[in-house]
Protein backbone atom coordinates (compact mmCIF):
# COMPACT_ATOMS: atom_id res chain seq x y z
CA UNK A 1 0.00 0.00 0.00
CA UNK A 2 2.82 2.39 0.88
CA UNK A 3 4.60 1.63 -2.39
CA UNK A 4 1.39 2.25 -4.31
CA UNK A 5 0.97 5.60 -2.58
CA UNK A 6 4.51 6.61 -3.51
CA UNK A 7 4.05 5.80 -7.19
CA UNK A 8 0.49 7.03 -7.69
CA UNK A 9 0.86 10.40 -5.96
CA UNK A 10 3.39 11.87 -8.45
CA UNK A 11 1.26 10.57 -11.34
CA UNK A 12 -1.84 12.20 -9.91
CA UNK A 13 0.12 15.40 -9.32
CA UNK A 14 1.22 15.45 -12.93
CA UNK A 15 -2.33 14.87 -14.11
CA UNK A 16 -3.68 17.70 -11.96
CA UNK A 17 -0.96 20.08 -13.13
CA UNK A 18 -1.46 19.05 -16.78
CA UNK A 19 -5.21 19.69 -16.48
CA UNK A 20 -4.57 23.12 -14.99
CA UNK A 21 -2.08 23.97 -17.76
CA UNK A 22 -4.64 22.93 -20.35
CA UNK A 23 -7.16 25.28 -18.73
CA UNK A 24 -4.64 28.12 -18.79
CA UNK A 25 -3.97 27.46 -22.48
CA UNK A 26 -7.71 27.57 -23.12
CA UNK A 27 -7.88 30.91 -21.32
CA UNK A 28 -5.09 32.23 -23.57
CA UNK A 29 -7.05 31.19 -26.66
CA UNK A 30 -10.20 32.82 -25.33
CA UNK A 31 -8.31 36.05 -24.60
CA UNK A 32 -6.81 36.11 -28.10
CA UNK A 33 -10.18 35.34 -29.68
CA UNK A 34 -11.93 38.12 -27.76
CA UNK A 35 -9.14 40.58 -28.63
CA UNK A 36 -9.31 39.92 -32.36
CA UNK A 37 -13.11 39.87 -32.31
CA UNK A 38 -13.12 43.33 -30.72
CA UNK A 39 -10.59 44.57 -33.27
CA UNK A 40 -12.84 43.24 -36.04
CA UNK A 41 -15.90 44.99 -34.60
CA UNK A 42 -14.28 48.40 -34.02
CA UNK A 43 -14.61 49.63 -37.66
CA UNK A 44 -18.34 48.91 -37.50
CA UNK A 45 -18.85 51.62 -34.89
CA UNK A 46 -20.56 54.73 -36.35
CA UNK A 47 -17.87 57.07 -34.98
CA UNK A 48 -15.04 55.31 -36.80
CA UNK A 49 -13.92 57.04 -40.01
CA UNK A 50 -11.69 55.95 -42.85
CA UNK A 51 -8.58 57.75 -41.61
CA UNK A 52 -8.97 56.00 -38.24
CA UNK A 53 -9.00 52.61 -39.96
CA UNK A 54 -5.85 53.62 -41.86
CA UNK A 55 -4.11 54.65 -38.64
CA UNK A 56 -5.09 51.35 -37.01
CA UNK A 57 -3.78 49.48 -40.06
CA UNK A 58 -0.45 51.31 -39.68
CA UNK A 59 -0.28 50.12 -36.06
CA UNK A 60 -0.84 46.54 -37.24
CA UNK A 61 1.93 46.89 -39.83
CA UNK A 62 4.40 47.90 -37.14
CA UNK A 63 3.21 45.03 -34.94
CA UNK A 64 3.95 42.64 -37.81
CA UNK A 65 7.39 44.16 -38.36
CA UNK A 66 8.15 43.91 -34.63
CA UNK A 67 7.06 40.25 -34.70
CA UNK A 68 9.67 39.70 -37.40
CA UNK A 69 12.36 41.28 -35.22
CA UNK A 70 11.24 39.26 -32.19
CA UNK A 71 12.03 35.99 -34.00
CA UNK A 72 15.68 37.04 -34.07
CA UNK A 73 16.11 39.27 -31.05
CA UNK A 74 13.71 37.69 -28.56
CA UNK A 75 13.72 34.01 -29.47
CA UNK A 76 17.15 33.47 -31.07
CA UNK A 77 19.20 36.09 -29.23
CA UNK A 78 20.53 37.89 -32.33
CA UNK A 79 20.63 41.69 -32.30
CA UNK A 80 19.43 43.27 -35.54
CA UNK A 81 19.30 46.92 -36.58
CA UNK A 82 18.61 46.27 -40.24
CA UNK A 83 15.01 45.16 -40.55
CA UNK A 84 14.13 48.39 -42.33
CA UNK A 85 15.96 46.77 -45.25
CA UNK A 86 13.55 43.82 -45.26
CA UNK A 87 10.66 46.25 -44.96
CA UNK A 88 11.95 48.03 -48.09
CA UNK A 89 12.38 44.74 -49.96
CA UNK A 90 8.78 43.78 -49.26
CA UNK A 91 7.49 47.22 -50.24
CA UNK A 92 9.46 47.44 -53.49
CA UNK A 93 8.69 43.87 -54.55
CA UNK A 94 4.98 44.50 -54.18
CA UNK A 95 5.23 47.95 -55.79
CA UNK A 96 7.13 46.64 -58.83
CA UNK A 97 4.64 43.82 -59.29
CA UNK A 98 1.72 46.21 -58.99
CA UNK A 99 3.28 48.81 -61.31
CA UNK A 100 4.52 46.52 -64.09
CA UNK A 101 2.33 43.41 -63.75
CA UNK A 102 -0.87 44.80 -62.28
CA UNK A 103 -0.63 42.39 -59.33
CA UNK A 104 -3.15 42.69 -56.51
CA UNK A 105 -2.45 43.31 -52.82
CA UNK A 106 -2.46 39.65 -51.79
CA UNK A 107 0.03 38.64 -54.51
CA UNK A 108 2.26 41.55 -53.56
CA UNK A 109 2.22 40.54 -49.88
CA UNK A 110 3.16 36.93 -50.63
CA UNK A 111 5.89 37.78 -53.13
CA UNK A 112 7.22 40.61 -50.93
CA UNK A 113 7.51 38.21 -48.00
CA UNK A 114 9.17 35.50 -50.13
CA UNK A 115 11.69 37.91 -51.66
CA UNK A 116 12.59 39.24 -48.20
CA UNK A 117 12.87 35.64 -46.95
CA UNK A 118 15.30 34.78 -49.76
CA UNK A 119 17.52 37.77 -48.95
CA UNK A 120 17.19 36.96 -45.24
CA UNK A 121 18.37 33.40 -45.85
CA UNK A 122 21.44 34.66 -47.72
CA UNK A 123 22.09 37.24 -45.00
CA UNK A 124 21.89 34.55 -42.33
CA UNK A 125 24.59 32.57 -44.13
CA UNK A 126 26.78 35.67 -44.52
CA UNK A 127 26.42 36.73 -40.88
CA UNK A 128 26.77 33.20 -39.49
CA UNK A 129 29.92 33.96 -37.50
CA UNK A 130 28.73 37.32 -36.16
CA UNK A 131 27.03 37.91 -32.82
CA UNK A 132 26.24 40.72 -30.38
CA UNK A 133 27.49 44.15 -31.41
CA UNK A 134 29.11 42.77 -34.57
CA UNK A 135 25.75 41.36 -35.69
CA UNK A 136 24.08 44.72 -35.00
CA UNK A 137 26.69 46.57 -37.06
CA UNK A 138 26.44 44.03 -39.89
CA UNK A 139 22.65 44.30 -40.13
CA UNK A 140 22.89 48.09 -39.92
CA UNK A 141 25.24 47.98 -42.90
CA UNK A 142 22.68 45.83 -44.73
CA UNK A 143 19.98 48.48 -44.16
CA UNK A 144 22.30 51.20 -45.54
CA UNK A 145 23.10 48.96 -48.51
CA UNK A 146 19.40 48.47 -49.37
CA UNK A 147 18.84 52.22 -49.03
CA UNK A 148 21.69 52.91 -51.44
CA UNK A 149 20.38 50.37 -53.95
CA UNK A 150 16.82 51.72 -54.09
CA UNK A 151 18.14 55.27 -54.34
CA UNK A 152 20.54 54.69 -57.22
CA UNK A 153 19.45 51.70 -59.34
CA UNK A 154 17.17 53.03 -62.13
CA UNK A 155 14.50 50.32 -61.91
CA UNK A 156 13.55 51.57 -58.43
CA UNK A 157 12.96 55.15 -59.66
CA UNK A 158 14.97 56.70 -56.83
CA UNK A 159 13.17 59.49 -55.02
CA UNK A 160 10.53 59.70 -57.75
CA UNK A 161 9.27 56.29 -56.74
CA UNK A 162 6.03 54.58 -57.73
CA UNK A 163 2.44 55.66 -57.30
CA UNK A 164 0.37 52.54 -56.77
CA UNK A 165 -3.23 51.98 -57.92
CA UNK A 166 -6.07 51.65 -55.36
CA UNK A 167 -5.74 48.54 -53.22
CA UNK A 168 -7.61 45.57 -54.58
CA UNK A 169 -7.91 41.82 -54.11
CA UNK A 170 -7.74 39.43 -57.07
CA UNK A 171 -7.63 42.44 -59.40
CA UNK A 172 -11.33 43.19 -59.16
CA UNK A 173 -12.29 44.02 -55.56
CA UNK A 174 -11.47 47.59 -54.53
CA UNK A 175 -11.20 47.25 -50.76
CA UNK A 176 -10.87 50.87 -49.58
CA UNK A 177 -9.67 51.96 -46.13
CA UNK A 178 -11.81 49.58 -44.08
CA UNK A 179 -11.10 46.63 -46.37
CA UNK A 180 -7.37 47.29 -46.10
CA UNK A 181 -7.70 47.33 -42.31
CA UNK A 182 -9.36 43.92 -42.36
CA UNK A 183 -6.65 42.53 -44.66
CA UNK A 184 -4.05 43.74 -42.14
CA UNK A 185 -6.04 42.31 -39.22
CA UNK A 186 -6.40 38.87 -40.83
CA UNK A 187 -2.68 38.90 -41.66
CA UNK A 188 -1.87 39.77 -38.05
CA UNK A 189 -4.10 36.98 -36.75
CA UNK A 190 -2.40 34.44 -39.03
CA UNK A 191 1.10 35.64 -38.12
CA UNK A 192 0.28 35.60 -34.42
CA UNK A 193 -1.00 32.04 -34.71
CA UNK A 194 2.17 31.14 -36.60
CA UNK A 195 4.34 32.74 -33.91
CA UNK A 196 2.42 30.92 -31.17
CA UNK A 197 2.97 27.59 -32.94
CA UNK A 198 6.60 28.37 -33.75
CA UNK A 199 7.77 29.18 -30.23
CA UNK A 200 6.15 25.99 -28.91
CA UNK A 201 7.54 23.74 -31.62
CA UNK A 202 10.85 21.95 -31.82
CA UNK A 203 12.16 24.76 -34.01
CA UNK A 204 11.24 27.34 -31.37
CA UNK A 205 12.94 25.30 -28.65
CA UNK A 206 16.06 25.09 -30.82
CA UNK A 207 16.00 28.90 -31.26
CA UNK A 208 15.78 29.38 -27.49
CA UNK A 209 18.51 26.84 -26.85
CA UNK A 210 20.86 28.78 -29.15
CA UNK A 211 19.81 31.99 -27.40
CA UNK A 212 20.37 30.76 -23.86
CA UNK A 213 23.43 28.53 -24.28
CA UNK A 214 24.74 28.26 -27.81
CA UNK A 215 27.64 25.87 -27.14
CA UNK A 216 25.51 23.60 -24.97
CA UNK A 217 22.83 23.55 -27.65
CA UNK A 218 25.36 22.59 -30.32
CA UNK A 219 26.74 19.82 -28.12
CA UNK A 220 23.16 18.52 -27.77
CA UNK A 221 22.78 18.25 -31.53
CA UNK A 222 21.23 21.62 -32.45
CA UNK A 223 22.53 22.61 -35.89
CA UNK A 224 23.63 26.22 -35.45
CA UNK A 225 23.97 26.92 -39.18
CA UNK A 226 20.52 25.59 -40.03
CA UNK A 227 18.55 27.18 -37.20
CA UNK A 228 20.21 30.60 -37.34
CA UNK A 229 19.64 30.75 -41.09
CA UNK A 230 16.05 29.60 -40.58
CA UNK A 231 15.52 32.31 -37.96
CA UNK A 232 16.77 34.97 -40.39
CA UNK A 233 14.51 33.59 -43.13
CA UNK A 234 11.35 33.53 -41.00
CA UNK A 235 12.09 36.94 -39.52
CA UNK A 236 12.68 38.47 -42.96
CA UNK A 237 9.50 36.91 -44.38
CA UNK A 238 7.28 38.42 -41.67
CA UNK A 239 8.90 41.83 -42.03
CA UNK A 240 8.68 41.61 -45.83
CA UNK A 241 4.91 41.05 -45.60
CA UNK A 242 4.71 44.10 -43.32
CA UNK A 243 6.73 46.06 -45.88
CA UNK A 244 4.33 45.18 -48.69
CA UNK A 245 1.41 46.39 -46.58
CA UNK A 246 3.34 49.51 -45.62
CA UNK A 247 3.88 50.41 -49.26
CA UNK A 248 0.20 49.94 -50.10
CA UNK A 249 -1.15 51.85 -47.13
CA UNK A 250 -0.16 55.15 -48.75
CA UNK A 251 -0.07 53.81 -52.33
CA UNK A 252 3.41 55.26 -52.80
CA UNK A 253 6.91 53.78 -52.57
CA UNK A 254 10.13 55.77 -52.99
CA UNK A 255 13.72 55.90 -51.81
CA UNK A 256 12.90 59.09 -49.89
CA UNK A 257 10.91 56.87 -47.52
CA UNK A 258 12.68 53.51 -47.55
CA UNK A 259 16.28 54.70 -47.62
CA UNK A 260 15.66 56.10 -44.13
CA UNK A 261 17.52 54.14 -41.44
CA UNK A 262 14.96 55.21 -38.84
CA UNK A 263 12.59 52.50 -40.03
CA UNK A 264 15.05 49.93 -38.69
CA UNK A 265 15.40 51.83 -35.42
CA UNK A 266 11.65 52.19 -34.92
CA UNK A 267 11.01 48.49 -35.54
CA UNK A 268 13.75 47.49 -33.09
CA UNK A 269 12.46 49.93 -30.47
CA UNK A 270 8.94 48.52 -30.89
CA UNK A 271 10.23 45.00 -30.25
CA UNK A 272 12.35 45.97 -27.24
CA UNK A 273 9.82 48.25 -25.53
CA UNK A 274 6.99 45.76 -25.94
CA UNK A 275 9.08 42.71 -25.13
CA UNK A 276 10.70 40.76 -27.94
CA UNK A 277 10.47 37.39 -26.16
CA UNK A 278 6.76 37.82 -25.34
CA UNK A 279 4.04 36.95 -27.83
CA UNK A 280 2.06 40.06 -26.89
CA UNK A 281 5.15 42.31 -26.78
CA UNK A 282 5.05 43.46 -30.43
CA UNK A 283 1.41 44.54 -29.93
CA UNK A 284 2.43 46.99 -27.20
CA UNK A 285 5.52 48.12 -29.09
CA UNK A 286 3.64 48.70 -32.34
CA UNK A 287 1.01 50.84 -30.63
CA UNK A 288 3.73 52.83 -28.87
CA UNK A 289 5.81 53.53 -31.98
CA UNK A 290 2.88 54.62 -34.14
CA UNK A 291 0.72 56.48 -31.64
CA UNK A 292 3.42 58.60 -29.96
CA UNK A 293 4.13 60.60 -33.17
CA UNK A 294 0.39 60.70 -33.84
CA UNK A 295 -0.44 62.34 -30.51
CA UNK A 296 2.59 64.65 -30.72
CA UNK A 297 2.21 65.49 -34.41
CA UNK A 298 3.01 69.16 -33.87
CA UNK A 299 5.97 68.29 -31.64
CA UNK A 300 7.80 65.85 -33.88
CA UNK A 301 11.16 66.36 -32.16
CA UNK A 302 9.60 65.72 -28.77
CA UNK A 303 8.21 62.39 -29.98
CA UNK A 304 11.76 61.27 -30.85
CA UNK A 305 12.94 62.36 -27.41
CA UNK A 306 10.07 60.54 -25.72
CA UNK A 307 10.83 57.35 -27.62
CA UNK A 308 14.44 57.56 -26.45
CA UNK A 309 13.45 58.19 -22.83
CA UNK A 310 11.00 55.28 -22.82
CA UNK A 311 13.56 52.97 -24.44
CA UNK A 312 16.20 53.83 -21.83
CA UNK A 313 13.66 53.44 -19.03
CA UNK A 314 12.55 50.03 -20.29
CA UNK A 315 16.14 48.81 -20.66
CA UNK A 316 16.93 49.93 -17.11
CA UNK A 317 13.75 48.93 -15.29
CA UNK A 318 12.16 46.19 -17.42
CA UNK A 319 14.72 44.64 -19.81
CA UNK A 320 12.22 41.96 -20.85
CA UNK A 321 9.75 44.63 -22.00
CA UNK A 322 6.46 46.14 -20.90
CA UNK A 323 4.55 42.96 -21.78
CA UNK A 324 6.65 41.00 -19.30
CA UNK A 325 5.83 43.49 -16.52
CA UNK A 326 2.13 43.35 -17.37
CA UNK A 327 2.19 39.55 -17.39
CA UNK A 328 3.95 39.11 -14.03
CA UNK A 329 0.81 39.21 -11.81
CA UNK A 330 -0.99 36.69 -14.04
CA UNK A 331 2.11 34.49 -14.22
CA UNK A 332 2.46 34.57 -10.43
CA UNK A 333 -1.21 33.64 -9.94
CA UNK A 334 -0.88 30.73 -12.32
CA UNK A 335 2.31 29.51 -10.67
CA UNK A 336 0.62 29.58 -7.28
CA UNK A 337 -2.36 27.70 -8.69
CA UNK A 338 -0.06 25.05 -10.18
CA UNK A 339 1.85 24.71 -6.90
CA UNK A 340 -1.39 24.40 -4.94
CA UNK A 341 -2.76 21.80 -7.36
CA UNK A 342 0.33 19.66 -6.96
CA UNK A 343 0.54 20.18 -3.21
CA UNK A 344 -3.17 19.51 -2.59
CA UNK A 345 -3.02 16.27 -4.53
CA UNK A 346 0.06 15.18 -2.62
CA UNK A 347 -1.63 15.95 0.73
CA UNK A 348 -4.71 14.01 -0.36
CA UNK A 349 -2.56 10.97 -1.10
CA UNK A 350 -0.83 11.34 2.24
CA UNK A 351 -4.16 11.26 4.10
CA UNK A 352 -5.64 8.30 2.19
CA UNK A 353 -2.47 6.21 2.07
CA UNK A 354 -2.96 5.47 -1.63
CA UNK A 355 -4.65 6.64 -4.79
CA UNK A 356 -7.76 8.85 -4.65
CA UNK A 357 -10.50 7.06 -2.75
CA UNK A 358 -8.01 4.82 -0.91
CA UNK A 359 -8.73 1.89 -3.21
CA UNK A 360 -5.31 0.36 -2.86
Amino acid sequence: MVAAARTSAPIANRQAVAALKARFAQQNWIFAGVLFALLALVPLLPVVEGWMATQAALVIIYILAAQGVSVLTGHTGLVTVGHGGFLAIGAYTSALMSHYLGADLLSGMICGGLMAALIGCLLGLIFLRLAGAFMAIGTLGFAFFIGTIVNNVPIFNGRTGFSLPPNNLFGVIDIGDFGFYYVCLVTLALMTLFMYSLVRSGVGRAFKALRDAEKAAQSSGVNRLFYRTLAFTISAFITGVAGALNGHIVSFVSAEVYADIWYSVDILVAAIVGGSAMLFGPFIGGVFIVMVPFFFEELADFSFILKGIVLIGVLMLAPAGVADVAARPFRAMRQRALAQAGGATAREHGRTGGSPGGAE
